[in-house]
């Protein structure tokens, strides 16, 4: 122990006595581990922090078949599953989506919209989880629809202000008071990440639709299946058993009271959080990256190592003269690699919290549990991790080369020699810190060549100059319909309007429906399997002039388009392409296959229109028809106000947003935004990643060039004498810097070669990440190449220049 502490004391002696070098080497190294830090504080709250619930393990999701993330199941199947399964310890339920859970919460502010959970009773013990204040509802009070509410951490701090008070006031939800009984923990967002309360399922608006007792084939299968199951395992059962056993059970239930509107089979999943494919590789990329620039910023830290024990040669030979082993001498110089890693872990770590902080401002929304990231003893545990891994990368290679050279120091004429063999070691760790940083450039270049290549996607419409407003009203047909008539006739008359319209879904970002049309005149509709995804909207006013959407043949719809006119639709390039491919469209005839389909009428094509992404500009055009509102059978349902503004249209925003408050009082508005910072919102995920990636990717180019000029101003100290008697016998100046960018560019592109195969074979697991381009794009490839030969050659040239000013006189002395 004491020799322990005596490698300590000497070690901060050696490091206090190099400041250059001591500051040098934690900088980098903090640079790397804070980025290590920084992004797994992000992996491991969402990913790897347990969930907040008793014996997550045993807690499953059953999900229906067909459609694991949308599907629902019968209210009946979930009773029968529950009372006969034996594999299940229990079972609760609640609304499947926001259609049927999402409310507006009205009292004196104005309205807003709120996410809800309407739940059994035995969800919260079947979870596990007790509220951070109050209670949860009994059996009874479900039983007895009673309307007691509890309220998420979130909504109890935004609106209560976090005050103990707000345990038995009221939540006026839907225009009726449900009284407070508890807040949950923070941590709590089961199913969801945006709930805001949790309420007994016999409150919700649906639960007595008499909808629901009356078969209507003309009604989809997610009108009656709207219920989701969460479940516990008994102890000792596995995932696979409970899986066998509920689909015999599912599939006698089909067999004893067939039902149209059953599903085609259970699925069961873990309770975990949900993270799309793409975000969870996003995630591990950046993991990747900054992986990457700690392996570079440990090579950099090794050759000033290097650099440093080829200086202290003659004081370790003393040591080793003096009877120390060459193990000990190894020990002593690891001790202060380790010093060394934990003084960067501890700016690194802090380096991460400022970081942390820093990026929430532009994080983008959808990753859950993203709020609760934070440097706790399990991240501070994988910071304290890297740092030795760290010391172990950069300090026991170093050590052992710096030992085993100054064992023969005493032997005569071997200088030259070990300088050589630690030059070799140091020109190893140039090539590998050049290939690294060629990886992690290319990955970043292949996603800001695909970012470009998003924003370059041709839309379908103009975004300039319109201006969006969601509309939220439970008000009766006619009321929303008189809404919408007269903002429209209203705002049409403010200075700076160019057109009005309305759509019942402006933006579709979810998964889509496969669907086919019932009839198609003259020819065979299409088979069933062979259905993909095509979208219907209703549409009033002048959308597609408000949208920029161009009309390519045909008309838009007009005022003779009414209720009791032949029905007629607006169909896009992609719809037309699929149902008449080579034929003029308009004109032809089909029968819908959705709920419009129960009006027996034919409908007549009037009109083509462009294709418009309205799914994100990296999602391909899918086939769309569009209905006048005044044909469609949820025509009031068109929500989203749309406005084309044209000149100065700074002042239409809050002229929008008081006309419809006027107009509609108790309707819930969203903020008016313009189609720009909708679309722009829309791309947030890829810009961040495309930002961040590329940050590392400019740190890893920065540590390659200092490593490179480092390694080179070294060499060339070094090297005087053999330069000064170059010079001597004639060499000219740019022969010596030639000689000596010769030397570091060799280096470089031998990292360069290795770099860009180790690209292409580690590129193509971010395949899914990229949008219109190859994980093997040449051009990519070759700017990153070109890009980092020049960086090489300019951090070449200096010390090529200072070498090549030595004073052949003073060389010639220097020894």
């Amino acid at each position: 122990m004491n020799g322990i502490f005596q490698d300590v004391r000497y070690a901060l002696r050696q490091l206090w006595k190099s400041p250059g070098f001591t500051a040098a080497a934690v900088l980098t190294l903090a640079l790397g581990i804070g980025a290590n830090t920084a992004i797994f504080s992000v992996i491991e709250a969402v990913i790897l922090r347990p969930l907040p619930y008793r014996d997550t393990n045993r807690l499953i999701n059953i999900r229906d078949l067909q459609d694991p993330q949308e599907g629902g199941f019968l209210f009946k199947d979930y009773q029968n599953l529950r009372a006969e399964s034996t594999t299940l310890e229990d079972s609760a339920i609640y609304y499947r989506d926001s259609g049927f859970s999402q409310v507006t919460l009205t009292d004196a502010n104005e309205p807003r919209l709120a996410q809800g959970a309407y739940v059994s009773a035995n969800f919260f013990p079947l979870m596990g989880v007790t509220p951070e204040l109050g209670r949860t509802f009994t059996s009874r009070e479900d039983a007895q629809k009673e309307r007691v509410v509890i309220l998420s951490h979130g909504l109890w701090a935004r609106e209560f202000g976090a005050s103990l008070s707000a345990i038995g006031g009221n939540l006026r939800i839907n225009g009726v008071n449900s009284r407070i009984i508890g807040v949950m923990p923070e941590t709590f967002q089961f199913p969801a990440s945006d709930q805001q309360f949790w309420a007994p399922l016999t409150t919700n608006p649906h639960w007595d639709d008499p909808s629901l007792l009356v078969k209507d084939p003309h009604r989809s299968r997610g009108f009656y299946a709207r219920w989701q199951i969460v479940s516990r395992l008994k102890p000792g059962v596995s995932m696979e058993q409970a899986g066998t056993e509920l689909g015999t059970l599912f599939r006698q239930f089909e067999q004893s009271d067939p039902d149209a509107n059953r599903g085609a089979g259970i699925r069961i999943a873990p309770v975990r959080v949900e993270l799309n494919s793409k975000t969870r590789l996003a995630l591990s990329v950046l993991f990747a990256a900054v992986l990457f620039v700690l392996l570079i910023a440990c090579v950099n830290v090794a050759n000033l190592v290097l650099a440093r024990g080829s200086a202290r040669q003659s004081e370790i030979s003393l040591r080793i003269s003096l009877g120390a082993g060459r193990s000990r001498v190894v020990r002593q110089l690891f001790t202060e690699s380790i010093l060394l890693a934990l003084f960067s872990g501890a700016v690194g770590s802090y380096l991460a919290y400022l970081g942390l902080h820093a990026a929430l401002a532009w994080v983008p929304a959808g990753i859950p549990r993203l709020e609760q990231m934070r440097l706790d003893g399990g991240v501070l545990s994988f910071t304290l991790a890297a740092s030795i891994i760290a010391a172990v990368l950069f300090g026991l290679f170093p050590a052992w080369r710096i030992s085993g050279m100054s064992e023969s120091l005493h032997l005569a004429g071997r200088a030259s020699a070990r300088s050589q063999r630690l030059g070799i070691s140091r020109n190893i760790l140039i090539i590998a810190e050049f290939a690294l940083t060629v990886v992690l450039l290319i990955g970043a270049g292949l996603l800001a060549h695909s970012y470009l290549r998003v924003e370059a996607v041709d839309l379908g419409f103009d975004p300039a100059h319109v201006f969006t407003l969601h509309i939220q009203s439970n008000n009766s047909s006619s009321a929303r319909n008189a809404f919408f008539e007269g903002i429209d006739e209203r705002l049409r008359t403010l200075p700076g309007v160019q057109a009005v319209g309305a759509i019942d879904g402006l933006f579709e970002t979810g998964d889509h429906t496969n669907l086919g049309l019932r009839d198609i005149e003259g020819r065979s509709p299409e088979p069933k399997q062979l259905w993909t995804p095509l979208q219907w909207n209703s549409v009033r006013g002048a959308f597609f002039q408000a949208m920029g959407i161009r009309l390519l043949q045909g008309r838009y719809f007009g005022i003779a388009d009414t209720p009791n006119a032949p029905l007629v639709a607006i169909i896009d390039e992609s719809a037309a392409h699929r149902y008449w491919p080579k034929e003029n469209p308009l004109g032809k005839r089909f029968r819908g296959q959705d709920p419009r389909g129960k009006n027996d009428d034919w409908i007549t094509v009037v009109g083509v229109v462009s294709d418009a992404r309205r799914s994100g500009p990296e999602q391909s055009p899918i086939p769309h028809i569009y209905q006048p509102y005044t044909q469609a059978i949820d025509g009031d349902r068109t929500s989203d106000l749309v406005v084309r503004g044209h000149g100065d249209s700074r002042e239409l925003p809050a002229s929008i947003h008081r006309l419809a408050h006027e107009l509609a009082p108790s309707a819930v508005l969203s903020p008016v935004t313009t189609m720009e910072d909708q679309l722009s919102e829309q791309l947030a995920p890829r810009r961040f990643q495309t930002l961040l990636l590329a940050a590392f990717g400019m740190a890893a180019l920065l540590l390659a060039s200092l490593g490179i000029y480092g390694m080179l101003s070294y060499s060339m100290a070094q090297r005087t004498h053999e330069i000064g008697v170059r010079m001597a016998l004639g060499a000219q100046q740019k022969q010596v810097v030639s000689l000596v960018v010769r030397e570091g560019t060799k280096y470089a592109a031998i990292g360069l070669a290795i770099g860009i195969v180790g690209a292409a074979a580690l590129t193509k697991f971010m395949a899914s990440l990229l949008f219109g381009t190859t994980s093997t794009d040449p051009a990519t490839f070759l700017l990153v190449a070109v890009v980092l030969m020049l960086v090489a050659l300019f951090a070449c040239y200096i010390p090529a220049r200072r070498a090549a000013k030595v004073d052949p006189m003073v060389a010639l002395r220097y020894e």
